[in-house]
């Protein structure tokens, strides 16, 4: 049976049609559930690409623009890596679920990671196409450290802010995005929750990631709405639905807002 699968997806046009129907109901069940919210513009642009190489890259690892495609493939492992960190808990209730089946569309970021690992590190196509994706790996993983280290400036730059009795702050990307945690930028799944904030920002994430988690302001989210407001009276703060459509009348009628 095992042999039969595996025959079968070894063609790149069932592969290719997998692998659409698997990110479909990842798609899907983000947008009515609460799962990671909706992403920044930025990172609904990189989805997009990342996604549709995803589908295609079986029919595209043999044509002439396989190395583009293992480029890409680099950024989608470093994607679906960072979708499986952030489900943390449910990875286990995704274990239980499995039982009935359900739990099985947990386990769909590791399929993706499995997948690429495979096509691109222990079978590539070809050393020109490992390369690419290799390269693809490193660029994310220093990224990803810049964006640590900018994280921790933001928290030194928070602290002074709480020195001034919160009078004058440095603005800039990442104290935006800091202040305006937990009711505008979504940092963590929770699957008790009610409605959660509405915006998912990576580069928010695993810069708290990098630094233990760390929410150097230590204020109540009323308070930390008020701030908000005042430092950046030019942004939007509340937006015409929460993270899920389950929960977006609550998120809509919530006391924080009146």
């Amino acid at each position: 049976m095992i042999k039969k699968i595996y025959s079968y997806f070894s063609n790149s046009s069932n592969l290719a049609i997998l692998n659409g129907v698997l990110l479909a109901i990842i798609i899907g069940l983000n947008i009515y559930f609460q799962a990671f919210c909706i992403p920044t513009t930025w990172t609904i642009i990189t989805l997009s690409i990342c996604f549709t190489n995803t589908i295609l890259y079986p029919i595209l690892e043999k044509t002439i623009i396989a190395p583009i495609s293992s480029f890409i493939n680099g950024i989608s492992l470093f994607i679906f890596t960072y979708c499986a960190i952030f489900l943390e808990q449910m990875n286990l209730y995704g274990l239980i679920l499995s039982l009935v089946g359900i739990g099985l569309v947990i386990f769909i970021p590791h399929f993706f990671i499995a997948q690429l690992i495979w096509k691109n590190v222990i079978k590539p196509i070809s050393k020109v196409s490992q390369y690419f994706f290799s390269s693809a790996v490193l660029v994310c993983v220093c990224i990803a450290i810049y964006i640590g280290h900018e994280y921790k400036k933001a928290i030194h730059s928070i602290e002074t802010f709480e020195e001034t009795n919160y009078k004058e702050l440095d603005k800039n990307f990442m104290t935006e995005k800091i202040i305006g945690m937990h009711f505008i930028y979504h940092t963590r799944f929770c699957e008790f929750d009610g409605w959660r904030p509405p915006i998912h920002e990576p580069i928010l994430v695993i810069g708290m990631w990098l630094n233990n988690r760390y929410d150097p302001l230590n204020v109540d989210l009323k308070t930390r709405l008020d701030l908000y407001r005042k430092f950046f009276p030019e942004n939007k703060f509340k937006f015409d639905c929460s993270c899920g459509i389950e929960y977006s009348e609550d998120y809509i009628n919530d006391n924080l807002w009146k």
